[in-house]
């Protein structure tokens, strides 16, 4: 094999896994929801505030198996109040409780992620 044979196949080959790489999975927050990611997927949990207040950072995580990596405030901007946007990522299997709290009168939402 050549060095262009070889440097083709490395550029064909880092493509196929760059297309195949674990996308994000990304949910709109509510009370009790069970997800999964697997080890080195993102998550995005999006939360509504409805009135005064926002979800408090970083949230409560109960295993190391999910790790908090940031929060921001995202659009659509709605009268009701801020939309944030949680970002976490598995690092290891386990499973993890997340609790948000909220620092206005919106409920606390628990959600179970199984990372595998």
């Amino acid at each position: 094999m050549n060095s262009s044979s070889f440097v083709g196949t490395i550029a064909c080959a880092a493509f196929f896994l760059t297309a195949c790489a674990k996308q994000p999975l990304a949910v709109r927050g509510f009370q009790g929801q069970t997800l999964s990611v697997a080890v080195g997927q993102e998550l995005d949990v999006t939360l509504q505030t409805v009135g005064p207040g926002q979800y408090e950072s970083p949230p409560m995580v109960s295993s190391p198996s999910l790790q908090f990596l940031s929060v921001a405030f995202v659009g659509p901007y709605v009268p009701a109040g801020p939309t944030q946007q949680f970002k976490f990522k598995g690092e290891a299997p386990g499973q993890a409780i997340v609790v948000f709290q909220h620092s206005g009168n919106n409920p606390t939402i628990t959600d179970i992620v199984n990372v595998y």
